[in-house]
């Protein structure tokens, strides 16, 4: 305590609580984005296969119709 005084100390505290705070919201926030993401992933995939099958039943209708 030589170096520092009480003010130095509370407001190194002070700034240590405050970069905490601000990081565990950022990871909050960060999850929060992860998890709409995964979402957004599951129904772009669920759309890929929907427009696969349906190219697939257009190269059937194509073949059927001897047309390439």
């Amino acid at each position: 305590m030589d170096n520092l005084s009480t003010f130095e100390l509370i407001t190194l505290a002070a700034s240590i609580i405050g970069v905490y705070v601000k990081l565990t919201q950022e990871v909050g926030k960060l999850k929060s984005r992860v998890v709409a993401l995964e979402k957004t992933e599951g129904e772009v995939k669920k759309l890929l296969t929907e427009l696969l099958t349906s190219v697939q039943e257009i190269k059937l209708l194509l073949a059927e119709k001897g047309i390439r």
